[in-house]
């Protein structure tokens, strides 16, 4: 147990807390609920949209996937990065000028459908939960690295996901999006800390990335992975077992214990190491800085789509462009996001590429650690961070890595769960279910949404190694938090692109996109979650689909053209289309003009 640790995440843990308790004064009413009173200038915001952003996946996952895929590891730096160009041109500063309180609100306002706005809230609350799986997910791994132990009874990663839960539920319901802000504010610059520091640490430490990249590239890939007696001793495809591919790879002292788990047919599963397949090139090496690792040619396109567009579908970082005071306002919040997250994501491949060479060599000299290793290498890449800190400083960087990975995971889900929480308590309590509550019951039902979402968050965290999830796909986190991605990217961006930017989208074609790349993108990820469990095979139709990790090549341009065919057939512009337009795109200055002239009208109907 790492003691100076479990204290700098205490530490962060208490302060989150006051804050949100000390922000409980500014949240009063359902716009300091859910807005923060739309008062958090651009830096502020951009801090705080940053510790947003900045999730599990980036801080944890990103490091975790150059570590176990090299080059295609790499993709998700430049994805995650690159996606809030689209945010910053074709989005921020509509939204803001459209004002309101939520994407489902932006729909509604667009096309005046209450269908619109209910199936947008499903959307919202399907992104949601996509979103919150890996940061779960994320706080179970963490804890089983920093604290090694449970309890009450507990696994050391059903108290991690327990803890971190109840944490955030607490101070999101208590602070609101004041609270939630503060917090971000505060949780991006310490997670952003954290990983300086590793990476500071790494060259202090002799890392050489020319160097570390020649070695890592010199042998090909090796995987990890967990099986059973059966799985280890039936062959695939190829006529090959698992355990002769193992063979190929493990020490003689390795493969011995393998042997001694067959020869008792033990229960529960043995990790192993094995050389990777090449999805790209099936007679060659699968080698490090080269792509086809974990992606075949649909896959290396979709995944890159995915996370460019998808960044502009995810309804908690919309939401904060809400909290603007202006439309300028969210385009300087973006500017400065670019700079954060452009910095962060050139540092994160080069902390996945140190822990390959830090971590074989700490193994091969004897070292001990909390997170389980074969053949040098970790059978979960998502625990690299805090094994390679603890390598590098310590337990004062461990620490300070652990805590960066809790801030990143509470920031995110923090925003998630008001963003679902807006969802329900705007969307539908205060639109449809009752629509004379007062202030106090609206910011009551909105705090019984965090709580209701919360725990869902915490039975799929549980739900993931239930299921094996953790043993399917390497670097699960990142996996996971690219599926959220595609949902949104699927879901959302098709009718916001062509609601803030063609006036000829109606509310029949903006509605038949949305479902066309909703529910064809949860299609397309639960099939390929059946393939890699080995439910379903890879023959036929369903077969290919299945093996698209990434649906988004296919989902985004499908409801694109939904939109498009459907409103050319349907035609049923809304009636003020005109108003709306200039409420969208108009300046300052342009939608004065316009609102004086109708009140100036509207007093002449007045006198008569």
């Amino acid at each position: 147990m790492n003691t100076i640790a479990i204290i700098l995440v205490i530490g962060l843990t208490l302060f989150t807390i006051g804050l949100s308790i000390f922000s409980r004064r500014f949240t009063r009413t359902t716009a300091d609920f859910y807005l923060a009173g739309r008062k958090v200038g651009s830096f502020a915001n951009a801090s705080a949209i940053s510790g947003d952003y900045l999730s599990a996946a980036s801080f944890l996952g990103v490091a975790g996937a150059v570590y176990a895929s090299g080059l295609d590891g790499v993709w998700y730096a430049a994805g995650f990065a690159g996606g809030f160009m689209v945010v910053v041109l074709f989005i921020a500063s509509a939204l803001r000028r459209f004002g309101e309180y939520t994407v489902a609100d932006f729909a509604f306002g667009r096309f005046g459908s209450s269908r619109i706005r209910l199936i947008t809230v499903v959307a919202v609350l399907l992104t949601s939960l996509f979103y919150m799986a890996p940061q779960m997910f994320g706080a179970g791994t963490t804890w089983q690295v920093l604290v090694g132990t449970g309890f009450f009874g507990m696994s050391p990663y059903t108290s991690g996901v327990v803890v971190v839960a109840a944490i955030i539920a607490f101070y999101v319901a208590v602070g609101g999006m004041k609270g939630t802000t503060m917090n971000q504010i505060f949780q991006f610059w310490w997670l952003a800390f954290a990983m300086i520091m590793v990476v500071v640490f790494a060259f202090g430490n002799g890392f050489s990335y020319p160097k570390a990249l020649a070695d890592a590239s010199a042998e090909p890939i090796v995987n990890t992975k967990a099986f059973t007696v059966a799985e280890l001793t039936t062959p695939d495809a190829a006529g090959l077992t698992p355990y002769e591919r193992a063979a190929e790879v493990m020490s003689a002292e390795e493969l011995a214990a393998v042997d001694e788990f067959i020869a008792s047919d033990a229960e529960g599963k043995i990790p192993v190491a094995f050389y990777a397949g090449n999805k790209l090139h099936d007679l060659r090496d699968m080698l490090f800085r080269e792509p086809g690792h974990r992606y075949n040619t649909f896959d290396q396109f979709s995944m890159v789509l995915a996370l460019v567009l998808g960044t502009a579908g995810l309804p908690h970082i919309l939401n904060r462009y809400y909290t603007n005071p202006s439309g300028k306002a969210a385009r300087r919040s973006t500017f400065w996001v670019l700079v954060f997250i452009g910095t962060f994501y050139i540092l994160a491949p080069i902390a996945g590429l140190a822990g390959i060479g830090f971590i074989r060599d700490f193994v091969a000299g004897g070292g001990e650690l909390n997170a389980a290793t074969v053949n040098g290498l970790l059978v979960k890449p998502d625990q690299l961070m805090p094994t390679i800190a603890e390598i590098l400083g310590g337990q004062w960087l461990m620490g300070i890595v652990a805590a960066g990975a809790f801030a990143a995971m509470f920031s995110t889900v923090g925003g998630l769960l008001i963003a679902a929480a807006s969802a329900l308590g705007h969307d539908v309590y205060e639109k449809y279910i009752n629509k004379n509550a007062s202030e106090a019951k609206r910011v009551a039902f909105g705090k019984a949404s965090v709580l209701v979402f919360a725990t869902l968050a915490l039975a799929i965290g549980l739900a993931i190694p239930y299921f094996g999830l953790d043993q399917a796909y390497p670097a699960l986190i990142a996996m996971m938090v690219t599926w959220a991605f595609s949902v949104g990217a699927s879901a959302f961006v098709p009718m916001l692109l062509t609601g803030i930017w063609w006036k000829g989208t109606t509310e029949r074609g903006a509605t038949a996109g949305m479902l066309v790349g909703l529910v064809g993108a949860i299609t397309i990820i639960f099939l390929n979650i059946l393939q890699q469990l080995g439910t379903l095979g890879h023959e036929g139709i369903l077969g290919f689909v299945g093996s698209l990790t990434y649906p988004v090549l296919f989902t985004f341009p499908l409801g694109l053209l939904t939109i498009i065919v459907v409103s050319k057939l349907d035609g049923q512009l809304p009636k003020n289309v005109d108003e709306i337009w200039m409420r969208i795109h108009g300046t300052a200055s342009e939608r004065h003009e316009k609102q004086h002239g109708l009140d100036k009208v509207g007093s002449m109907f007045a006198k008569k």
